[in-house]
């Protein structure tokens, strides 16, 4: 059987937030390869950071949680009974995205909306997970600091999307593996 790739996943296999994802037109920026591996160039304006913790603090069950390994940024986690994913749907559990002082993101996705996300620019693979293959997920994921306001809106797209892995469902239909 042919393995999906993920523009011929069926739809509701895909988080609403990532259908019609357009492809980001900014070259990559360089990522430190020392933890916690921010962003060498290119970081968000504190508007744009604040308007993102803002955003993504306002899902439903998001509450302050410590960030892995003491790494610098706002880690955010889920309440106790909302948190029903895959353990690779938290960065270090129960936080499931750090948001970063440079306003990039590390987070996790299901492994074929990390590849959509990372094949349209958005993201990289967290160089954590190159270095440390099976120690690190593969679908953990540094999102680019947005640069303006419509990067801004897909960065939250991408963050929702955690949410709905980290909280193990999309919209009404439980993701395959949860512990719902």
């Amino acid at each position: 059987m042919a393995r999906r790739t993920p523009s011929d996943l069926p739809v509701w296999m895909l988080a609403p937030s990532l259908r019609r994802l357009g492809r980001r037109t900014a070259t990559r920026p360089r990522l430190s390869p020392k933890w916690p591996c921010l962003q060498e160039e290119m970081q968000a304006a504190p508007d744009i950071i604040d308007a993102m913790a803002e955003a993504i603090g306002k899902l439903p069950g998001v509450i302050p949680a410590d960030t892995p390994l003491g790494s610098p940024g706002l880690g955010l986690g889920l309440e106790e009974d909302m948190a029903r994913g895959q353990p690779e749907a938290f960065v270090s559990a129960p936080c499931w995205v750090n948001l970063r002082p440079d306003g990039s993101m590390h987070l996790g996705l299901r492994p074929e909306w990390a590849q959509k996300v990372v094949n349209h620019g958005w993201a990289t693979i967290h160089p954590f997970a190159r270095y440390m293959a099976g120690a690190v997920p593969p679908q953990s994921l540094v999102v680019f600091a947005p640069q303006s306001r419509a990067e801004l809106a897909i960065a939250i797209r991408i963050a929702e999307a955690a949410h709905g892995y980290a909280v193990g469902r999309i919209g009404d239909v439980i993701l395959p593996d949860t512990r719902w």
